[in-house]
C-alpha cells in the first residue's frame, strides 16, 4: 500500500509538472545557481544535524571560513546513545533548508533541464553521500548518491548525473524503481555515515543544476560556432 500511494503520487506530479512546463521554449543554460556557502547569511539557509541530536556522541559543526567557503566539520562516534531502541549511531548531515511555502506550494528547483548536480568541494577521504529531496508525499524519501573525491585535499568540481541518484528512504535503498522528480528538487545536503569513527571536514563553496557545453538536459548537442569561438 506504502509503495502505491509513492507511485500515484509520483506519477500525478510528473504528469502535471510536464504539462505545465512549455517545453522547448527554453533556450540552452549551462548552469542553474542551487546553493552557496560563502557568506554568514547563507549559513541561515542551511540545517544541521547528527545523532547527538538523538542522544548520540558525535559532533557537527558549519562556519564560513576566512577564505569565504563553508566548512563541514566534526567528530563521528560510533558509541551508542543510553537509549536501548537506538541499535546504529555515526552519523553526520547538512542539507539547504526548503523555501518558504506560498500559495502555490513550496519553491522547488527544476532541474529538468540539466544533466548533472555539479558541487565545488574540498574534503578529505572520509565516504560521503549528496542528497536530494524532492516535493514528494513521503517526506523521508532521499535521492542519494556517493561524493567520490578525486583529490582529497584539494578543490575539485564534481558532476553527478541526476540519473544516477537512487532512491532511499531512512538510509535504506527502496526497491521501487521510480524515477527523480527532477522538476521539483526542494533541498540538497551532504550526510556522513561511514561507520568509522573520527574526526572529518568538507568544504562547499558551491552547489549547481549543470550541463556541459555537450548536453542539454538529458539530451546531447553539438556547440554552435558562436560557442567554440
Amino acid at each position: 500500500m506504502f509503495s502505491f500511494i509513492r507511485r500515484t503520487a509520483t506519477e500525478v506530479a510528473e504528469s502535471s509538472a510536464k504539462a505545465l512546463r512549455m517545453e522547448g521554449l527554453q533556450g540552452w543554460r549551462k548552469e542553474m545557481p542551487m546553493a552557496t556557502l560563502n557568506t554568514k547569511t547563507d549559513l541561515d539557509n542551511w540545517a544541521l544535524g547528527c545523532d547527538k541530536d538523538i542522544g548520540g556522541f558525535s559532533t557537527a559543526s558549519l562556519e564560513i571560513t576566512p577564505q569565504g567557503t563553508g566548512r563541514f566539520f566534526g567528530n563521528i562516534s560510533l558509541d551508542l546513545p543510553a537509549n536501548r531502541d537506538i541499535e546504529h549511531s555515526g552519523y553526520a548531515a547538512i542539507r539547504s533548508k526548503a523555501r518558504d511555502a506560498s500559495m502555490f506550494g513550496t519553491p522547488c528547483w527544476d532541474t529538468s533541464l540539466f544533466r548533472y548536480l555539479g558541487l565545488r568541494v574540498r574534503g578529505d577521504r572520509r565516504k560521503y553521500f549528496v542528497n536530494l529531496q524532492t516535493d514528494s508525499v513521503v517526506q523521508t524519501d532521499l535521492f542519494q548518491h556517493r561524493l567520490f573525491l578525486r583529490t582529497p585535499g584539494q578543490w575539485e568540481t564534481v558532476l553527478i548525473p541526476f540519473r544516477d541518484f537512487v532512491l532511499t528512504n531512512n538510509g535504506m535503498i527502496q526497491e521501487d524503481d521510480i524515477e527523480m522528480f527532477r522538476e521539483k528538487v526542494k533541498t540538497v545536503g551532504i550526510s556522513l555515515s561511514d561507520r568509522q569513527e573520527g574526526p572529518f571536514s568538507i568544504e562547499i563553496d558551491w552547489i549547481k543544476a549543470m550541463n556541459t557545453e555537450f548536453t542539454d538536459g538529458d539530451m546531447d548537442r553539438i556547440p554552435s560556432k558562436n560557442e567554440e569561438a
